[in-house]
């Protein structure tokens, strides 16, 4: 896991790489990488790449980025880990690939030396890489499936920049960094800014799944898909398999995440999916050490997970830590929070903390549960987004009925649930729309109290937002997928990847702590993904019966998320009503420049 960046000059007249920039994109970068640093440049100046290293798998020398292959053809520069890596190794040692040293950034360059893009398909893991080809004077760009691991490219003056980070790009490179309104019109709508857009005009996320071969010259060179998160939902037949297959793929998956050279330990909850992967990981003979956050202000509520997290670190065996966060923690950290986050969210807290404790307890890798709501149905949407969608087949051909509830919905705040209940017409006619009714932090009908007009105008006209949201699902019903395969679908594309997996990403790694997802694991996905469209698709009972080592209130605890009490804390903070919203709002104001015109824009940035 580590920091990249670089640039390629694609065109034959533009400037000189400017390589300071590139360094400065590259210190930024360094808090990713603390355990090393590298810079590597073609002989005539056309490619630079920099690397900043978190040295997880052969932490030695040996394993230093940019790396090169001993044909002095290929260069690389890899954020990731590729799992599987062990194995790919001996299956291109049998076709003759000779290896220097124990590192899976050389396993992938013979990947790709050897298979071409058919060797991304073969890849087991979270990764962004970019990989220069001498031969072809070639740049290969690619981003692993779910998009786990960032990239942002820009273009500017004949050069093509890219960087894990967007707001190291923006800061440094010579790329236009206005702001950009379909960012700012997301993130009112979301809590994110939503793929392919940057806070930033000039710079963009690179798809998810998807490679990229950059060759000079050339004037057109989109991104190739190489693997869609909702074909993995498309119904194909199911082989009747044993009851413990389930087991038997997510303990494939927990083995595989665990290869490392350095101790791994486990983001601890109360809630079913991290403790399923610390059992797995355990019966494996995985020593592992947990930790807890824990917070004063949940003492004797069900929020507090402590207690019950302690009790399964207990029964695992594991060495645990319960860390406990108060107000002055808080704003002692908040500064640094905004000033690592790569870009405006409503999220990232909980993540930033139990990071910040991992790193002063000495772990450098840590198991998480993120991802087991979309793969086992954890969210309420499962059940709300179809109902909405049933109820609107029902209901909209009653006549006046939409007139009546649009009418209605005015005597209502637009931030309110109860007009969101009156929009229903609006939004029932399709699953996209009724996902975004539920998910959307604000409708589009609320967004003239906080921004610009014109923002919102161009915002929308970029966004566009329900087309995007379908061609998500495209495929799935017409093979005759499920609305629970969809909604699966949607939620992996949209809510993990723009918010959760970015805000992981981006928190974690300001902390120098790499943590790693078993159940955001294509091959896992695609072993599933087909069993969604069955009458009883895999649910938490299915995943808490994997082991038996769950502890019983675990298994009947109500959900109550990874969450933090920050508005007590900044309730606390302000000593007056009101004050602590604008004390945390300035911060936000120090750190990210806006399109904000009223204060009631402040709200969605404090609140959610």
């Amino acid at each position: 896991m580590c920091g990249i960046a670089g640039a390629f000059r694609f065109k034959g007249e533009a400037s000189p790489i400017n390589r300071s920039a590139l360094l400065r994109i590259s210190e930024l970068l360094k808090r990713r990488g603390p355990d090393g640093e590298g810079f590597w440049s073609s002989k005539d100046d056309r490619v630079a790449l920099a690397h900043r290293r978190l040295a997880i798998i052969d932490t030695g020398p040996s394993g230093a980025q940019p790396m090169g292959d001993k044909t002095e053809r290929w260069t690389i520069t890899f954020n990731g880990e590729i799992y599987n890596y062990q194995e790919l190794r001996a299956e291109l040692q049998s076709l003759g690939r000779v290896f220097r040293t124990n590192s899976d950034t050389e396993v992938l360059i013979n990947a790709i030396a050897e298979w071409g893009e058919a060797g991304l398909v073969k890849l087991r893991g979270m990764y962004a890489f970019a990989l220069w080809d001498n031969l072809k004077r070639e740049l290969w760009l690619a981003r692993d499936p779910f998009g786990i691991k960032p990239l942002y490219v820009a273009e500017a003056q004949g050069t093509i920049w890219f960087s894990s980070q967007a707001r190291a790009m923006a800061q440094c490179a010579p790329v236009n960094i206005d702001r950009d309104a379909a960012a700012i019109v997301g993130f009112y709508l979301w809590g994110h800014v939503p793929e392919p857009f940057s806070w930033w005009e000039g710079i963009k996320s690179f798809p998810a799944g998807h490679v990229q071969r950059l060759q000079i010259g050339q004037t057109s060179f989109p991104p190739k898909p190489f693997a869609r998160i909702q074909d993995a939902y498309l119904k194909r037949p199911i082989i009747k398999q044993q009851d413990d297959t389930l087991q038997q793929w997510l303990r494939a998956s927990i083995r595989y995440h665990l290869v490392a050279d350095v101790p791994i330990g486990m983001f601890l909850s109360a809630g079913i999916d991290s403790c399923v992967i610390a059992a797995l990981a355990v019966e494996q003979g995985v020593k592992l050490n947990t930790i807890t956050l824990a917070f004063n202000e949940y003492r004797g509520t069900s929020y507090n997970e402590a207690p019950l997290a302690e009790v399964m670190a207990k029964t695992l065996g594991t060495e645990h830590a319960t860390v406990w966060i108060n107000q002055d923690d808080f704003e002692g950290l908040l500064d640094d929070f905004f000033s690592c986050m790569d870009q405006p969210t409503i999220d990232g807290l909980n993540t930033y903390l139990v990071s910040h404790a991992a790193s002063k307890q000495g772990i450098k890798v840590a198991l998480s549960g993120l991802g087991g709501d979309e793969l086992f149905g954890g969210y309420p949407s499962f059940r709300r987004v179809g109902e909405i969608a049933t109820w609107g087949r029902r209901c909209s051909h009653i006549p006046g009925l939409q007139r009546m509830l649009e009418a209605t919905s005015t005597i209502f705040s637009h931030s309110g649930i109860q007009h969101k209940a009156m929009k229903l017409p609006t939004y029932w006619g399709s699953l996209a729309s009724a996902y975004f009714l539920i998910r959307a932090l604000n409708l589009e009908d609320a967004l003239d109290e906080i921004l610009d007009e014109s923002w919102v105008m161009e915002g929308l006209q970029k966004l566009q937002t329900q087309l995007a949201l379908s061609l998500s699902i495209a495929g799935i019903e017409e093979s005759g997928g499920t609305e629970h395969a969809q909604i699966s679908a949607l939620e992996s594309s949209w809510y993990m990847r723009n918010q959760l997996l970015r805000d992981t990403d981006w928190s974690s790694m300001a902390h120098g702590v790499e943590v790693r997802l078993p159940f955001v694991d294509w091959p896992l996905l695609q072993q599933i993904g087909p069993s969604f469209n069955i009458r009883t698709p895999p649910s938490k009972i299915d995943l808490a019966n994997c082991t038996t080592k769950l502890v019983e209130d675990i298994r009947s605890r109500n959900k109550t998320g990874f969450s933090t009490p920050v508005k007590d804390w900044i309730d606390a903070g302000s000593g007056v009503g009101g004050n602590g919203l604008k004390k945390w709002a300035a911060v936000v104001h120090r750190n990210f420049r806006t399109a904000l015109t009223t204060d009631s824009a402040i709200a969605p940035l404090a609140v959610h």
